[in-house]
């Protein structure tokens, strides 16, 4: 045990780690900024004690799963794979229904959201199925079993529902798929495939989710409705200049004409209280993330490792991507929160898990 600790301390990434504990902290006081007036009970500091238990939750998570050889993990990845399933079917039956969707959990007196641990999930099985049949993946039925398996989670999310969640699913598969070298034909394929279901997935669409379709190309046919959240949240971005106003003197998000600015539009806060140079440095923090991540999949020491860090990196830079171009109104308001910022206690969770897999392919690149 010893040795291995002085292992683990001599080989850790550093500087991936340090960026994460910086970027959590700059999160911390983000979101003590934009809940600090308007909190729980008259409690300033309620949804920062919050984050702040469940960021040590995950770091813990985060340093049990270091100890752990990844090709241990690959062991259980069926298990963890059904398992997720199971969560995932208990929430459309007994789950706690919020604003029209069913999406959580209840432990007693904690909530959780099986849909985020299922992300950690899908990374670790569609790794392991890749891994073990790669060279079977050139026929075209093994090339579609890793999309059953997926679209068995994007389904059973899609009901809860959760659209924006389902789509991270689909990106993770891709681009693993990708990474794996199958045939680009097969990709072709899909996305034509995908683009010829649009006019039956439109049918399917709930009202409110056609609407944000809607109104990403047009946010002013319902500037007080649909639309209100992307203007708001552009108005506060744009207003922030260079410096930005101040933390804790933003207008949009100290007087809540911001919505969700402790969730979706958390980038919106950053970007009015702490202007270009403050959303410069948070993209800072997400380029070392994802560059040591980047790194550390190809430098894995086989296929599963490379597999396993390309899902993680794919998993947060969806989300980067996806949210920070939903607060500027350059993509559809999909309810994907932002990494380590955004409050929420189940994908703080499942970012610093992401966090731990990086870090333990890293860390077992040479055989201990």
């Amino acid at each position: 045990m010893k040795e291995k600790l002085s292992k683990l301390i001599e080989n850790l990434d550093y500087t991936l780690l340090f960026a994460v504990v910086i970027l959590c902290f700059y999160g911390i006081l983000v979101l003590y900024s934009s809940t600090r007036i308007e909190s729980m009970g008259g409690e300033p500091f309620f949804y920062v004690k919050r984050q702040f238990l469940w960021m040590i939750l995950g770091f813990l998570f985060l340093t049990v799963i270091l100890f752990i050889d990844y090709h241990q993990i690959e062991r259980y990845s069926t298990v963890i794979y059904f398992g997720v399933i199971v969560l995932l079917a208990m929430v459309i039956i007994f789950g706690r229904s919020t604003y029209g969707a069913r999406r959580w959990l209840s432990i007693g007196p904690f909530d959780f959201q099986p849909s985020e641990f299922a992300k950690i999930a899908l990374i670790i099985f569609l790794a392991d199925f890749l891994s073990k049949n790669k060279p079977k993946l050139d026929n075209f039925f093994y090339y579609l079993l890793p999309f059953a398996y997926t679209g068995l989670l994007i389904l059973l999310v899609f009901m809860q529902p959760d659209l924006g969640t389902s789509v991270v699913y689909l990106a993770i598969l891709i681009i693993m798929l990708f990474t794996v070298g199958v045939k680009i034909k097969y990709l072709v394929l899909t996305f034509i495939a995908a683009l010829s279901s649009i006019p039956v997935l439109w049918l399917i669409l709930k009202e409110y989710q056609k609407n944000r379709l809607l109104l990403f190309i047009n946010p002013n046919l319902d500037p007080l409705g649909g639309g209100y959240n992307v203007i708001q949240s552009k108005i506060a971005i744009g207003s922030g200049g260079f410096l930005g106003k101040g933390l804790f003197s933003g207008l949009q998000s100290q007087l809540k004409f911001l919505p969700a600015q402790h969730t979706d539009f958390i980038f919106s806060v950053v970007g009015e209280e702490l202007g270009f140079a403050g959303a410069i440095l948070l993209l800072g923090l997400y380029a070392i993330i994802l560059w040591r991540g980047t790194r550390i999949a190809l430098e894995a020491r086989d296929l599963l490792g490379t597999l396993l860090a390309t899902g993680a990196v794919a998993f947060l830079f969806f989300h980067i991507i996806v949210n920070i171009g939903m607060a500027m109104g350059m993509l559809p308001a999909t309810g994907l929160p932002l990494p380590f910022l955004s409050y929420g206690g189940s994908f703080m969770i499942s970012n610093l898990l992401a966090i731990g897999i990086l870090l333990n392919v890293e860390l077992h690149k040479i055989k201990w």
